[in-house]
């Protein structure tokens, strides 16, 4: 029996079900998918910590980045759970700076690879979970992500309504 994990056991593949139907907001997802691959693979891989840190870096400032974008289209849109979504970033924002400072402290390789795992999985998680309300609502309302979805002019509305 081969006791080392593939990387295919770890990938995540992106698929029609993980979309919510917003382009702009569909390929922050899908690279996300991409850092959460590439995250699995410097871990499988055993790679030095240096590497596993700089990815998680890369993609909480992604994460934040992300968070920042999608709720300013959830008011756009009106989304009537914003509030409690916005929250749900912040407290995901909270274990991040959690498990990050915990990550720097750790020495053993498998401590570490453990917090990527769990940052990982908390992502993922919130994707799979809470994006996918969202989704329900905009497709209950398929106007609302016409109105606020479409690159540079919707950036501009979101701009003045914030």
């Amino acid at each position: 029996m081969n006791d080392t994990l593939t990387d295919s056991e770890w990938e995540i593949s992106w698929n029609d079900s993980l979309s919510v139907g917003v382009a702009e907001i569909d390929a922050e997802h899908r690279q996300f998918v991409a850092r959460v691959n590439e995250l699995n693979r410097a871990i499988v891989e055993c790679r030095d910590k240096p590497t596993v840190e700089r990815l998680l870096d890369l993609m909480l400032m992604e994460a934040s980045h992300h968070f920042w974008h999608e709720q300013r289209l959830l008011a756009l849109w009106k989304y009537p759970q914003r509030a409690e979504h916005a929250a749900k970033h912040a407290r995901l924002t909270e274990q991040f700076d959690r498990v990050m400072k915990e990550f720097e402290r750790a020495d053993v390789s498998f401590t570490w690879a453990l917090k990527g795992l769990h940052i990982k999985q908390l992502l993922v998680d919130h994707l799979l979970q809470e994006d996918m309300k969202y989704r329900d609502f905009l497709r209950q309302r398929p106007h609302a992500a016409r109105s606020g979805g479409g690159g540079e002019a919707a950036r501009r509305r979101t701009a003045e309504t914030v």
